[in-house]
């Protein structure tokens, strides 16, 4: 007899079929008088049953997204188990899907994520800055796992998630509000109001309007401390900027839409979505140098202030019998921070000893400067996307989409490192007392062909071939280094001094300049097989590639080359079921996937103090995900979703060639787990409608586990630590009656302290100022009411 042998993959698909099991048997003699609802997405680029799509998506819909009290990124998240993250506070967010992820991104020059990210029909992706748009009056969230290269092109090469609004409707007038009030357990109270209205205006013109502001509390703590530097005796406290539950957020928008039916065959949608959002504070805590959770030591403010608009317009309709779509998109985003990097001044006094490293700077009396220090940030984004598809009659045997794409993406970053102190005569810059400048601006351009076939072999199996060529053009400008006896390269209007020739001039000393393109082109592909077992199972074989783009490196030193573009294969195998009359529903997929040649980030001192960009290796994840919703009674709904992955290096790293050869240890060795992949998340939600009294109320419970994860990938890296696994309970209840609802809610009930993310970007000062770690909001308590017209 052959033996079974009990790997976690296998282990993970066992459980899988077991839940088919289960929900073939268990469930089947519970009599519902009502089965599951369907669930319409757009993740082909058409309209479809979920359970007729061959890929594996996770919706959270308009009535789930109310009922878990969803508003922003970290809300939704935290139900999404085929998707882990990092972030640093609002607007700061990294997302991974499938064990696509090394851990060496989130560098403003460095590698796009690894996972697309689109409002409606835009891709919003940009690098450690998630647009943290506001949830209110949103038709879903939808979350595509694996490489979607063929329908979604670069940058998606792990995933894909979709937040698609509601639109227009024609000929109904509809309107609704919500009022809410809520407050962090040992921390500040927080309110919001959100309303829309949708007005037909005739019977081809309707517009939708929804606005929104929202104030968090805080609940972090600014106490008293002290920097000592030895070489200079310079002593610096924060005593200025004490202050309990700093870290607040206040967020104001709108949304303004049309739907204009011109004819009978041709729809145009234009609209608009503005947001601002003024966050103050940090979102982490340094438990081990100030001795308590939820506090820290700030030296200098620390806030973010952030205002975006996205403009779009989509036109459909028929040409002949085929559906022409296009779908244009500007978008707008200007950011400004500040944040305190003290931390790292008494790094560098510690690393120069006595000497003492601000002794090499003075201030205006020749004195050595206090070296505390702040980063000053001025960024802006702009990025506009076109794209054109057609799409043949879906009722033929054969079938067909096909699209041209083309985006252009701008980031211009301003970073500035303040050093108050220094004598402004020693810094010729805007602020005059800079000692280092970061001044690029990143063009990202990308071209693409794509397209799908369709082919029904028989009633019952459906062949699927797609590919996407695209070409991409990505370009580094600017400068960046020590600012000391600098003259000065700005001119009075603020930009940058021209020689003779019209280029610009760098004349300040020890700056590093970059002027490069990286470019290149290549094809995705995608193959799949459908197998329509019975009118509601469907099982299916994808093959499919995902891609990101190379780039630039800005390194100051020569030798550096150009990152390449890295690709993902997956091989995957899935499910889309319903049982017992269709009040289950079971769908999931197995899938191996082989990242090639991934792009890492990594700072290395004897190289350039500025992170390095390589192609270092393959890595390799094999896992399971699944959803199982069942709706027990007209009354109780229970649903229950996870991951596993078990993501690792195929091979050994080592940041030199040189190190190899040597015969160093390697830097991660063959099997290390990949960063932020926990192998386990999985959630579960049941919420049970009944009578109390004559009102009808509910009753809630939303439960959401995440598996611990280490924060870095090289081993030989000393802030490398494994994050603590966390589990999360929301309760809520409350009464919904005709138009309205009165709803009482208690998130991570347990105060639960989940780690996110764990330690600094790269430097360690000796008195753990900087050991910051980032953790889940503490408990809360709340209230909402809400109206509907």
């Amino acid at each position: 007899m052959k033996q079974f042998y009990r790997t976690p993959l296998n282990q993970a698909v066992s459980m899988a079929l077991a839940g088919t099991a289960i929900a073939a048997t268990v469930v089947a003699p519970v009599q519902a008088d009502s089965s599951l609802e369907e669930v319409v997405v757009t993740a082909q680029k058409r309209a479809a049953n979920l359970q007729d799509v061959a890929v594996s998506i996770q919706v959270l819909g308009t009535e789930k997204l109310e009922d878990l009290q969803i508003k922003g990124f970290e809300d939704y998240i935290l139900f999404l188990p085929t998707v882990s993250y990092t972030s640093n506070g609002p607007g700061y967010g990294q997302v991974y899907m499938r064990g696509i992820s090394s851990g060496g991104d989130g560098v403003h020059s460095g590698s796009m994520p690894s996972v697309g990210v689109y409002l409606d029909e835009q891709p919003v992706t940009t690098i450690n800055q998630i647009l943290d748009v506001h949830v209110y009056d949103i038709a879903r969230v939808e979350t595509l796992s694996g490489p979607q290269g063929t329908l979604y092109g670069q940058g998606s090469q792990a995933g894909t998630i979709r937040i698609i609004t509601n639109k227009p409707v024609i000929g109904e007038f509809q309107g609704g509000y919500d009022i809410y009030a809520d407050t962090v357990d040992d921390g500040d109270p927080g309110f919001g109001i959100d309303a829309f209205v949708n007005i037909p205006v005739n019977d081809r013109v309707a517009i939708r309007l929804v606005a929104w502001h929202q104030d968090e509390g805080g609940w972090i703590d600014n106490v008293p401390g002290t920097i000592e530097y030895a070489a200079s005796g310079i002593v610096r406290d924060n005593a200025a900027l004490i202050e309990d539950d700093f870290n607040t957020v206040e967020t104001t928008g709108f949304r303004a839409q049309a739907k204009i039916d011109l004819n009978d065959r041709w729809t145009l949608t234009p609209g608009i979505n503005y947001q601002t959002q003024d966050a103050t504070g940090v979102w982490f805590d340094n438990e081990g140098y100030t001795g308590n959770e939820r506090e820290v030591s700030r030296f200098f403010p620390d806030y973010q202030d952030e205002d975006w608009y996205q403009a779009s317009l989509t036109l459909e309709g028929k040409i002949g019998n085929l559906d022409l779509v296009y779908a244009g998109a500007y978008l707008d985003r200007d950011v400004e921070n500040s944040y305190d990097y003290s931390g790292y001044a008494e790094y560098l006094e510690d690393l120069y000893g006595y000497y003492g490293y601000y002794c090499l700077y003075y201030d205006a009396l020749g004195d050595c400067a206090d070296g505390s220090q702040f980063v000053h940030g001025d960024e802006t984004f702009e990025r506009f996307s076109h794209e054109l598809r057609l799409q043949s009659d879906q009722d033929q045997r054969f079938r067909w989409i096909a699209g041209l794409f083309y985006q252009r993406q701008e980031h211009l970053f301003d970073l500035q490192w303040v050093v108050p102190d220094m004598n402004p005569a020693d810094s010729v810059v805007q602020n005059g007392v800079s000692t280092w400048q970061t001044h690029q601006q990143r063009i990202d351009r990308d071209k693409a062909v794509f397209g799908e076939v369709y082919f029904d072999l028989t009633d019952a199996v459906t062949l699927t071939v797609g590919g996407r060529y695209f070409e991409y053009e990505n370009s580094l400008f600017g400068f960046n280094g020590f600012l000391r006896h600098c003259t000065g390269f700005y001119d009075d209007n603020g930009n940058f001094v021209q020689d003779n020739a019209g280029e610009p001039q760098f004349p300040c000393f020890d700056t590093g300049i970059v002027d490069d393109v990286a470019d290149g082109d290549d094809t995705s592909w995608k193959g799949s097989v459908e197998w329509r077992v019975a009118d509601d199972k469907l099982l299916y074989f994808t093959y499919s590639e995902g891609f990101r783009a190379g780039g630039v490196n800005r390194a100051r030193v020569p030798g550096i080359p150009k990152y390449q573009p890295d690709f993902v294969e997956n091989y995957e195998i899935g499910w889309k079921t319903q049982w017992a009359g269709g009040t289950v529903r079971f769908n999931g997929a197995a899938y191996l996937i082989d990242w090639k040649d991934f792009q890492f980030g990594f700072l290395d001192f004897t190289v350039s103090n500025l992170t390095i960009i390589q192609n270092v290796g393959n890595a390799q994840t094999r896992g399971v995900e699944f959803e199982l919703d069942w709706q027990a009674t007209d009354q109780l709904l229970l649903s229950f979703s996870g991951s596993y992955n078990d993501a690792e290096l195929e091979e050994a790293f080592w940041r030199s060639d040189q190190d190899r050869l040597d015969g160093l240890p390697p830097d991660a060795p063959k099997g290390t787990p990949m960063p932020y992949v926990p192998e386990w998340q999985y959630t579960a939600i049941g919420r049970w409608n009944f009578d109390a009294g004559s009102l009808p109320a509910f009753a809630q419970f939303a439960f959401s586990y995440r598996d611990g994860s280490f924060n870095d990938l090289e081993s030989t890296n000393s802030r490398r630590d494994r994050m603590d696994s966390y589990s999360v309970l929301n309760l809520s209840t409350g009464i919904e009656k005709d138009n309205w609802s009165l709803t009482l809610y208690a998130n991570n009930v347990t105060d639960e302290r989940g780690q996110i993310d764990i330690g600094d970007p790269g430097y360690f000062s000796p008195s753990g100022l900087d050991y910051n770690t980032n953790y889940i909001k503490p408990r809360s308590y709340g209230i909402r009411w809400a109206q509907r017209f």
